[in-house]
């Protein structure tokens, strides 16, 4: 991970949560003349700003998503940041779902560990995230399906 793309993602995750965080005019109105709790004023606007978080979050991921295929370790930072918004924002357990949906599996892997003079020096073992619905997370994929068949 490299530090500008991880000020990238940390950009987007403030940006959300300002705007998780951030009382409108008509919230503040509504605390200074101290209206009634019962008429939903404050709960319609806390459903607003929900509804603005998730919009961050998901113009973050689609933004992620497209700038690089490599910024794996990025998009699950963003995405645990988001179902963790979507866990404490109340009792929609299904937004949380589809946020689950979204994160990666954790894979290790093996490559060859290169010297300066590209000479094999073994194998280096790493950590992968293969995303659902992805091309490149389903490999030989053709393969296992001729198989199969």
């Amino acid at each position: 991970m490299t530090s500008t793309s991880f000020l990238f993602v940390q950009v987007w995750m403030s940006y959300a949560q300002f705007e998780s965080s951030v009382a409108l005019e008509e919230e503040i109105e509504a605390a200074e003349q101290e209206r009634d709790p019962d008429n939903g004023l404050l709960e319609d606007q806390q459903r607003e700003r929900d509804a603005r978080t998730r919009a961050v979050y998901e113009r973050a991921h689609e933004s992620l998503k497209a700038a690089s295929p490599d910024l794996k370790e990025e998009r699950v930072l963003l995405l645990e940041a988001w179902r963790d918004f979507e866990q404490g924002s109340g009792p929609d357990a299904e937004k949380a779902q589809e946020v689950e949906a979204k994160m990666p599996k954790k894979v290790k892997r093996k490559r060859p560990n290169l010297e300066a003079d590209n000479t094999p020096q073994g194998m280096e073992e790493y950590y992968d995230y293969i995303f659902p619905n992805e091309a490149g997370g389903r490999p030989n994929l053709k393969i296992l399906e001729a198989a199969y068949r």
